[in-house]
């Protein structure tokens, strides 16, 4: 039996557990055939490997300047349905929209720690300096930190965006009240 992306010829293969991504860059209409041809080459192994793949689950994002090529192209699934473009997806945890800013993964990233630091803040009465930099380092900087070498913000929104978090939990540690952020650090 074959491997998964061994028919595949003029993309980009990856598969990571239960992942799966074809991709290519396409500057015309015979880069984007190219890309359904390998999408073909992947669904023929799933038929003959008695697999299927979930095709709701399929998703394409678009970047670049060339509208015509994003008006006028299309991929499909297996089963002919029309794959639709996502303004961003998600790929082993990152977010990836189609301008390239990780403005919409940032944004996830803020939600996901504030929900966590309110967690905990509602579950540990205890604000001794010790327990909550425990709960910070363990729960909550992990997701912050998480792939950030890949999206490294560096605008200033971004940066503040992520440092309210911070800002906000560093000020419920019992003591912490009077000192400015910067000392809190």
């Amino acid at each position: 039996m074959m491997d998964v992306g061994e028919e595949v010829r003029d993309s980009l293969f990856t598969s990571i557990a239960d992942d799966t991504t074809v991709s290519r860059p396409t500057a015309s209409g015979e880069d984007v055939s190219c890309l359904q041809q390998d999408l073909n080459a992947v669904y023929a192994w799933a038929a003959t490997s008695n697999m299927q793949f979930k095709e709701e689950k399929f998703e394409v994002l678009r970047h670049g300047h060339n509208q015509d090529i994003k008006d006028t192209t299309k991929l499909h699934t297996e089963g002919g349905q029309e794959i639709t473009p996502q303004p961003h997806v998600k790929c082993l945890g990152v977010h990836l929209d189609e301008n390239c800013s990780f403005q919409h993964h940032i944004g996830e990233t803020v939600r996901k720690a504030k929900m966590i630091t309110g967690w905990v803040l509602r579950t540990f009465t205890s604000r001794e300096p010790e327990t909550m930099l425990i709960l910070w380092k363990a729960l909550v900087q992990p997701l912050l930190d998480y792939c950030s070498h890949l999206w490294s913000p560096h605008r200033r929104g971004d940066i503040q965006q992520l440092e309210a978090v911070q800002r906000s939990f560093t000020r419920q540690i019992q003591g912490m009240g009077g000192f400015s952020y910067w000392e809190r650090l």
